[in-house]
């Protein structure tokens, strides 16, 4: 597997994507403004998230190449991002 290839797809994909379902959310305002701030916010949020699936992209390429210390820097990336993001979680519910 190719690292570079990996993360690369992942990124500009997962981009592409979250794009594409902002301008739906755009066009669906232009029709009916109930259902675009749903839209939009889907579309935000796999913006946002598509470097976090490039970083598990990166350690499952990793892994499967027996680089440790490497798939082991992105590990502590990813646990460190899942635990930012039920830190903020809960400061968001329990301010």
């Amino acid at each position: 597997m190719n690292l570079e290839k990996n993360t690369s797809a992942v990124l500009r994909y997962g981009s592409t994507i979250g794009i594409a379902i902002v301008a739906l959310g755009v066009l669906v305002h232009l029709i009916d403004a109930s259902y675009s701030e749903m839209i939009m916010t889907t579309g935000i949020s796999v913006i946002v998230l598509t470097p976090f699936g490039g970083l598990i992209i990166t350690y499952e390429t990793l892994s499967s190449n027996w680089e440790r210390r490497y798939a082991a820097a992105a590990l502590a990336l990813i646990v460190i991002t899942i635990a930012g993001m039920l830190i903020a979680l809960w400061f968001q519910r329990h301010g």
